[in-house]
């Protein structure tokens, strides 16, 4: 299993790579990947700064990202996340995870829907994340699998552990975002919505969310 700052090869400049895979597979799923370009950096930063610089106690930290598409937020979490912790991210379209392998981040990528997650975690000999990163969107999913996603989270975050999400600002006040907001609501006492990030394309937001409910 790989854990953050044992030894890569050195990522390069891909960026050009990168944008095309993702806008190639925002094309083929659009509902899935929810937008035709990346987070930009300010957005992956705030996504990534929820990441413990340090372990709890004994416990090596544990990261995972989900919808980690080719790598924009995933760079920002690996470069946050302290020596020896480890960074799993999940990517379900196979195109964009192969990229994303390809820049030797130090993360261990998986190709797999996120819902997998607690198998996942198994797989690695883990039970739970101290932090779970989202880019999923999940205001385009159904209702179903936009609870489903939620509980599995709340289930696969320690108690002291924190989720963010982002959020595309636009669509804050429509009835799929207002479902997800309360879907986080039940499933964490605390549910703090940041400051929208306007120069992002599009404009987004995320929420932070701690104390799972049992």
């Amino acid at each position: 299993m790989r854990m953050v700052g044992e030894p890569r090869k050195r990522p390069g400049s891909d960026t050009g790579r990168s944008r095309a895979a993702f806008l190639a597979a925002a094309l083929r799923s659009p509902l899935e990947v929810g937008t035709l370009l990346p987070s930009g950096r300010a957005l992956a930063r705030r996504l990534a700064a929820v990441v413990p610089r340090e372990a709890a106690g004994q416990r090596r930290q544990v990261v995972v990202e989900l919808g980690a598409g080719t790598g924009a937020v995933t760079v920002e979490i690996a470069r946050r996340a302290g020596p020896g912790s480890t960074l799993i991210a999940i990517e379900k379209d196979a195109a964009m995870a192969e990229q994303l392998r390809s820049r030797g981040l130090g993360a261990e990528i998986v190709t797999a829907d996120a819902l997998t997650l607690p198998e996942i975690l198994a797989d690695h000999g883990l039970d739970r994340a101290d932090a779970i990163v989202s880019v999923l969107p999940f205001t385009l999913l159904p209702p179903a699998r936009q609870r489903e996603l939620v509980e599995v989270i709340r289930e696969a975050l320690h108690p002291d552990g924190v989720f963010t999400a982002a959020a595309y600002s636009a669509g804050y006040w429509t009835p799929t975002a207002r479902r997800f907001r309360d879907e986080l609501q039940r499933s964490f006492h605390e549910v703090v919505p940041t400051r929208s990030i306007w120069d992002n394309v599009p404009p987004a937001m995320s929420y932070i969310c701690r104390q799972p409910a049992l």
